[in-house]
């Protein structure tokens, strides 16, 4: 018989197949809508992320659309993508809750199949081929589910107390997992409030000597450089292929300090005129949807001199003989500095921001040594922060190592 690679030695007896119609029992009320009551639906994220909650809606807002109460201890799955591992399963957190006909609940039955044993294994890649197949139809919002195709689709499954089993011992994983997540939030809220009292001042260094520093100084970005723009005139397929380094928009979205492993390439003949970056240039997000990310900023600090993506653009220093690059990196994400840049953010549907209101941006700087303390005390914070999420993405790679080897 198939064998998982992984497997509890007190377990000896086959896998059979099963039917998904012989493992769960459909379930739906439909909910008759009042106009006076107020109804929360769910969604489900892909990638076995799990169901997360709507804003609360009404009887008018839903219209014609059809919709049932929310069962919990059920498998659900939204049909649109499926094959995209949206799958999750019902608690009682649900409960009272409401689903549109895109999400068919299922309820396993007792003796044949565990609901976290199965919900696991949808997120498998065996899991995902089995929805995949059942999903005929181009990619997108036209791969949705077939209901009937599913309902025959062959699961190979183990006893049930085999199933109990190897859910309990992944349970056991994802609490690990789940922890470690609270530790990487608590570090990076630490990591906030550390950031707010330095910028804020409330907390000062002072000298090696033991003195005062000197009181800080207030800046604009106008009077102590100059912006630049990003790459112009380029296809996108020019920024998929070649040698020239450029520097990503996700680069500087994600990061404080721009990542050497994050850079993009560009075709190669590039024009003089186009711009490079150099050390200690400051590069902003340019345009996004949403307000909380335009304007966003990332430090570089290296010696080569790649290029800026379209959608970002540079500022560069007059004079960076009294400025501390780490030290500017850190305060262009400050809290109130990153409240004044949204605020300068134009539009609806896309929020954009030029130079021109980025050039009026202020900032308070302290002198150099103190610049200096401030980049180190929050770089080793960040150190501390990165490897709390190396360890998280280390036991993440094992429960994903773990779902491949111990289902068939």
């Amino acid at each position: 018989m198939m064998e998982p690679t992984v497997r509890f030695p007190e377990f000896k007896g086959s896998w059979n197949n099963y039917k998904i119609e012989d493992m769960f029992d459909r379930v739906g009320t439909l909910v008759d809508l009042d106009d006076t009551q107020t109804y929360r639906e769910i969604g489900i994220r892909s990638h076995g992320k799990g169901i997360f909650h709507k804003e609360e809606t009404t009887a008018t807002e839903i219209g014609n659309k059809r919709v049932f109460w929310v069962e919990p201890d059920c498998f659900v799955v939204n049909i649109v993508f499926a094959w995209e591992r949206a799958v999750a399963k019902t608690t009682e957190k649900e409960n009272g809750m409401i689903a549109s006909h895109r999400f068919p609940m299922y309820k396993p039955k007792k003796d044949v199949v565990d609901l976290d044993y199965i919900t696991e294994y949808f997120i498998t890649k065996r899991g995902q081929n089995v929805l995949i197949l059942a999903s005929p139809g181009g990619a997108g919002r036209n791969k949705t589910l077939g209901q009937k195709e599913f309902a025959k689709s062959i699961v190979k499954l183990p006893s049930l107390p085999e199933q109990q089993k190897i859910a309990e011992f992944l349970s056991t994983i994802d609490t690990v997992i789940e922890k470690q997540k609270e530790t990487v939030s608590a570090w990076e809220e630490r990591k906030k409030g550390v950031m707010q009292k330095l910028f804020s001042q409330e907390v000062r260094f002072k000298a090696d000597d033991g003195s005062e520093f000197p009181e800080w100084e207030e800046k604009i970005l106008d009077e102590e450089g100059f912006f630049y723009g990003g790459l112009t005139g380029k296809n996108k397929d020019d920024f998929e292929k070649g040698n020239s380094k450029f520097i990503t928009y996700m680069n500087v979205y994600k990061n404080t300090f721009a990542n050497q492993d994050m850079m993009g390439t560009v075709n190669v003949g590039i024009t003089e005129k186009q711009n490079k970056v150099l050390y200690g240039d400051i590069l902003f997000t340019q345009s996004s949807e949403t307000v909380e990310e335009v304007g966003l900023s990332s430090v570089y600090l290296y010696d080569d001199e790649p290029y800026l993506n379209s959608f970002c653009m540079g500022f560069r220093f007059n004079d960076l003989s009294n400025v501390c690059p780490k030290y500017m990196g850190y305060c262009m994400r400050s809290e109130n500095i990153r409240k004044n840049i949204m605020l300068m953010g134009q539009g609806i549907s896309r929020i954009n921001l030029g130079a021109k209101r980025l050039k009026t941006v202020s900032y308070k700087i302290p002198c150099l040594a103190e610049q200096q303390k401030i980049a180190d005390c929050l770089s080793s914070l960040d150190d501390v922060i990165e490897k709390q999420k190396a360890t998280l993405v280390a036991w993440e790679e094992m429960k994903k190592g773990l779902l491949q080897q111990m289902f068939v």
